[in-house]
């Protein structure tokens, strides 16, 4: 359970930033089942072969989601902002071993709600089954979106794309994690880095 304030008052603003209209009497009774723990940077929140148990939110911290190919290279599925809610959504729906790993490029505070007290929300509350809703769909929408950029941009015009959007993905994230997310080589995305620092006036 959160007792401190500002951790719950935190909870509360990113719950409703999904959903402004929660009932206020039934969004408190979820917020009771949200921990908090601390997270060091290149910690995981998921490794993979465990069940994902829970969503989460890591406040101070970009996180990335990957995977280890039959080579052993990592390929990235996902990177997220702070304070995003996240979770590895096909272990977290089937209870089954997650392929993926779940890190923090950054020390944070971590929130957290475990699955089976909000499947229990869901069945009692319906606004919390209508917040579960609304995050499993932008998620959804928000990876589709994604892949159609990258799909139909050049290199340099997904690379833009971060740099208006992810800036810093750019000061943050490892190259070879970018190369893998864009999916590019990270000689390429070198590349096209050096080409903009050449071009950006001082």
């Amino acid at each position: 359970m959160i007792t401190n304030k500002g951790d719950k008052d935190f909870i509360r603003q990113k719950v409703l930033a999904y959903k402004p209209d929660f009932d206020l009497e039934m969004l408190e009774i979820g917020l009771e089942q949200f921990q908090v723990f601390e997270c060091k940077s290149g910690d995981f929140i998921l490794k993979a072969g465990e069940i994902c148990k829970g969503i989460f939110v890591a406040e101070n911290s970009i996180t990335r989601c990957y995977f280890e190919d039959r080579d052993g290279e990592e390929k990235t599925i996902w990177l997220e902002q702070e304070s995003t809610l996240i979770t590895e959504y096909e272990s977290f729906i089937t209870q089954t071993a997650s392929r993926c790993d779940i890190c923090c490029y950054q020390d944070s505070t971590i929130y957290t709600i475990n699955r089976d007290k909000l499947m229990m929300l869901y069945i009692q509350h319906h606004d919390w089954a209508l917040f579960g809703l609304i995050i499993m769909e932008e998620h959804y929408v928000k990876l589709m979106n994604f892949r159609n950029i990258i799909s139909f941009n050049t290199a340099s015009e997904n690379y833009d794309f971060i740099e208006s959007y992810f800036a810093r993905y750019l000061d943050v994230v490892p190259l070879k994690h970018l190369a893998s997310w864009l999916n590019i080589s990270p000689v390429h995305l070198s590349r096209i880095r050096k080409e903009r620092i050449k071009i950006t006036p001082n």
